[in-house]
C-alpha cells in the first residue's frame, strides 16, 4: 500500500507571478508558514538541490531533509522528490499550473509516497496529516501570491537603494520592491550564502538590480555606492536606510568603542547615506529610515541601540522639514520584534522562548514578518504615499 495525496487551488493572480513565487526555493519560508529555513545546495540544469527545515516540534526537534526540484516552464510543471527520505520509503512530488477558466491559476500540488515500517506514522495517517497541512500551506499560497498580485507593480519605473539588503528586513523589502517593479540597488557588507542566494532571486526578477559590497559606515563606500546608483540608474526616487548594527550589551559594562561603533554604523551610516544620496533624489522621491519600537520602549542591555534609534526619529523629522520643500519626503518605519533567520541561528530551545516571549507581547500574538516591514515601506515610497512625510509608522503588532 501507498499513500497518494491530489490538492489543488486557484490563486486570483498572472501565470507569471503564480509560477515566479511559487518556485523560487529560497523564499519559501516566507511564502510557507511550515518551513523555518530553505538552503540552496546546488543547480544542475534546471534543477536545484536544497535544504528544507521545519520549524522545532513541541519536543524542541527541528526537521530537516534534502530535495531535488525541477521545473518546467514550458509545461508548467514540477517534479519534485525527497533525497533524503526520513521516515518515508520514497516521497515524490508533483506541481501542476494551469490557467482557470474562471481567470486565474490552478495550482495542483500532488504527492506520492510511502512510509518505512516503524515509521510514527503508516500510510493512511501520513496521508491524512498531509492532507490537512497541504490545505493550509495552499491557503497561505494563495492569500501571499494574491497580495502580490494585487499590489502589482506599484514601484514601477522607481529606482531604489536599500542599504544592507542580504539578510533579514533588508532582503524582505529589496525583494519586494524588485517584484514591485522597481529597479533596485543593494549592498552587503559580508559576503556569504545570503550574498549569492539574494542575487540569484534578483536575477530572476524583472528590472535592473545589483548587490554591491559596501560598508555604509563608511564614507569612501558610502561615495562609491552613490556613483554606482547613479551610473546604473541615473538617479534614485527612494533611499531606504535598513543597515544597522547592534550588540547587546549592559550599561555597566559599555565602553566608549562599543558606544562609538554603534553610533557610526547606525545613525552615521544614517547620516553619510542620506546626504551623499541626496543630489539623486529629485521632486516627489522618499527617505525611509528603520528604526525600532525598542526606542519608546526601553530594552535593558540596549542603551546604546535605543538611543541611536531614538536619535533617527528626531533626525527624519527635521529632515522632513528641512527637505519638504524639495518634495523629498521622509519617514521613519519603527519595526517590533521581527521573525528572520536571526531566530534561526539561535539554539532550538532559546529561539523558541524568544518567539514565544516577544509573541505575547503583542496585541495580536505573534511575530512580525519581514513581508510586514516591507509592505510598509513599499507605501511609503510608492505613490499613494506623497503627503506622507515625518512620521514614524511602528509595525509591532502594538507591543
Amino acid at each position: 500500500m501507498a499513500g497518494h495525496t491530489d490538492n489543488a487551488i486557484v490563486v486570483e493572480a498572472p501565470m507569471d507571478l503564480v509560477w515566479t513565487m511559487t518556485n523560487d526555493v529560497a523564499s519559501w519560508p516566507r511564502l510557507f508558514s511550515e518551513y523555518a529555513s530553505a538552503e540552496i545546495l546546488g543547480r544542475d540544469g534546471d534543477t536545484v538541490t536544497f535544504r528544507l527545515a521545519l520549524h522545532p516540534d513541541e519536543t524542541g526537534t527541528v526537521w530537516s531533509w534534502v530535495s531535488e526540484r525541477t521545473p518546467d516552464p514550458v509545461t508548467r510543471t514540477v517534479t519534485a522528490r525527497r533525497v533524503e527520505t526520513g521516515p518515508f520509503a520514497y516521497m515524490n512530488i508533483r506541481w501542476e499550473y494551469e490557467e482557470a477558466p474562471g481567470g486565474g491559476v490552478r495550482m495542483r500540488w500532488l504527492q506520492d509516497f510511502a512510509m518505512k515500517p516503524g515509521a510514527p506514522l503508516d500510510d493512511a495517517g501520513m496521508t491524512a496529516r498531509l492532507n490537512r497541512n497541504t490545505a493550509v500551506q495552499l491557503r497561505l499560497i494563495k492569500a501571499k501570491v494574491e497580495t502580490a498580485a494585487r499590489a502589482g507593480r506599484q514601484l514601477e519605473g522607481k529606482r531604489l537603494l536599500v542599504t544592507g539588503g542580504s539578510r533579514g528586513i533588508g532582503r524582505g523589502i529589496v525583494l519586494a520592491a524588485a517584484r514591485a517593479g522597481a529597479d533596485v540597488v543593494t549592498c552587503y557588507r559580508t559576503p556569504g550564502e545570503a550574498v549569492a542566494t539574494l542575487e540569484e532571486e534578483l536575477a530572476g526578477t524583472p528590472g535592473k538590480h545589483q548587490v554591491l559590497r559596501a560598508d555604509v559606515a563608511d564614507e569612501a563606500d558610502v561615495d562609491r555606492l552613490a556613483a554606482a546608483c547613479e551610473a546604473s540608474l541615473g538617479g534614485l526616487d527612494a533611499v531606504v536606510n535598513n543597515a544597522g548594527t547592534f550588540r547587546p550589551q549592559p550599561y555597566d559594562e559599555l565602553g566608549p568603542a562599543e558606544w562609538a561603533a554603534t553610533l557610526q554604523g547606525n545613525l552615521t551610516a544614517t547620516h553619510l547615506v542620506t546626504r551623499r544620496t541626496l543630489p539623486l533624489l529629485g521632486a516627489g522621491s522618499s527617505v525611509v529610515n528603520i528604526g525600532s519600537t525598542v526606542a519608546f520602549i526601553g530594552m535593558a542591555g540596549g542603551v546604546h541601540y535605543t538611543a541611536v534609534k531614538s536619535a533617527l526619529v528626531g533626525m527624519t523629522r527635521s529632515l522632513a522639514r528641512e527637505l519638504g520643500p524639495r518634495g523629498i519626503r521622509v519617514n521613519t518605519v519603527s519595526p517590533g520584534r521581527i521573525d528572520t533567520e536571526a531566530l534561526d541561528e539561535l539554539p532550538v530551545e532559546e529561539a523558541e522562548r524568544q518567539r514565544a516571549a516577544f509573541a505575547s507581547f503583542s496585541a495580536l500574538g505573534r511575530l512580525g514578518t519581514v513581508d510586514d516591514v516591507a509592505r510598509a515601506v513599499l507605501f511609503l515610497v510608492s505613490d499613494h504615499a506623497t503627503y506622507v512625510t515625518g512620521q514614524n509608522i511602528h509595525v509591532d503588532g502594538c507591543v
